[in-house]
């Protein structure tokens, strides 16, 4: 059995599990390395490990990295399958987060003297700690959002649309291994991977988290970009979630169409000190909500130069995971505890509005949590891009 198998079977019968069922293609990539549509199968106790495979069982068994890779014949082979593994009940862990009601219904049906429980926070727990491949493969996710800025930096103009340049960051993201999509646990979520907005529509939140989502192109893409003109003096924030070899990095960068105002630059100065602060604290054993607080602290104190103690919010978050997901625990806010470990890769997203102005600047970088602090794997200057010359 691989080693992350080994680890999810000791943490799974620590809380009492006898048997993991896995459906979710990021767990089952995470823990058998491969996403065919498949279900995977484990005995906590023996550490017997059996990937079913719905579709594609040539390539999965080429993929996999478990032994044991059989096709899948419908809820009778799971039971088939468990029964082998010399059990007839117990309890079943598996990814209760996201199965529908119907999926639920067939795998009590099928097991009915078992008992189900919910895995999904065992499996994430692990995956949080990412190791020495995890870490070299997110490198190069960060280089590749990269390049989308670079990307940004080259093409907004005034009167390209936020469209057309979410196209050509996208394309450059494309060409350098983006895999195309975000891959979000949340049911209802959606992704590209460039989240882009300019001018009136940095106010404007549209999605399923707290973070603002640009307007889109209408009531059946109702965030992203839209189809605005860019104008002087716009600032425009791209948020870039790539996807490299199934990991993900994640950054947003903010830039000015023409010259800075005075004002502009001030806000970003302040979102600048505010993750400044947060890279700061980021070691081993503080708590996410310490870390919100040292972030909230500094947006407070606004600029008074510019803006006022107190006018100035953050979206109620300050980052969180990043892996196989692109929205991981922890969630850093002020309601969780989770301390941090050395191993974690956050996405540290520095949001700060101006809500009397109707403006908005961001700052995120993907960051690796060491022993002695962090190391931030994105590039991109941090600082203010004026664009468009």
């Amino acid at each position: 059995m691989n080693k992350r198998l080994s680890g999810l079977c000791a943490h799974a019968r620590k809380i009492g599990i006898d048997v993991v069922i896995l459906f979710h293609h990021r767990d089952i990539l995470y823990c058998a390395g491969t996403v065919r549509p498949a279900v995977l199968l484990v005995s906590t106790a023996t550490e017997q490990a059996t990937l079913l495979v719905r579709r594609g069982l040539p390539y999965a068994r080429q993929e996999a990295t478990v032994e044991q890779v059989e096709p899948m014949k419908g809820f009778s082979t799971l039971a088939a399958t468990v029964a082998a593994f010399g059990l007839t009940g117990g309890v079943i862990g598996t990814e209760l987060d996201l199965a529908p009601v119907t999926l639920y219904r067939r795998l009590q049906e099928t097991f009915p003297t078992w008992t189900f429980v919910d895995v999904t926070p065992t499996v994430l727990a692990q995956r949080a700690i990412k190791d020495e491949t995890e870490i070299a493969v997110m490198r190069q996710a960060a280089a590749v959002a990269d390049v989308g800025h670079q990307a940004a930096s080259q093409t907004i103009a005034p009167g390209i649309t936020e469209l057309a340049l979410a196209a050509e960051v996208e394309a450059a993201i494309r060409r350098v291994g983006h895999e195309g999509f975000q891959p979000l646990r949340h049911p209802e979520a959606r992704g590209g991977g460039v989240l882009l907005m300019s001018g009136k529509h940095l106010s404007v939140r549209g999605g399923h988290g707290l973070v603002v989502t640009g307007a889109g192109l209408g009531p059946a893409m109702p965030y992203g970009p839209s189809r605005r003109e860019l104008k002087e003096g716009d600032l425009v924030v791209v948020d870039i979630g790539s996807t490299y070899d199934g990991y993900t990095g994640d950054e947003s960068r903010t830039f000015v169409v023409g010259p800075a105002t005075a004002e502009q630059r001030a806000l970003f100065t302040v979102a600048r000190t505010t993750e400044d602060a947060v890279f700061d604290v980021l070691r081993p054993g503080v708590s996410v909500a310490d870390v919100y607080e040292t972030a909230e602290a500094v947006v407070r104190q606004g600029l008074p130069s510019h803006f006022a103690p107190g006018s100035l919010v953050l979206p109620g978050f300050v980052g969180h995971g990043l892996g196989l997901e692109l929205d991981e625990p922890p969630v850093l806010w002020s309601r969780d505890e989770t301390r941090l470990a050395a191993g974690m890769v956050l996405a540290i997203e520095v949001e700060v509005g101006a809500p009397e102005l109707g403006a908005m600047v961001k700052l995120e970088d993907t960051v690796l949590v060491q022993d002695d602090g962090v190391e931030v794997l994105t590039t991109t200057r941090r600082e203010l891009i004026e664009c468009g010359d």
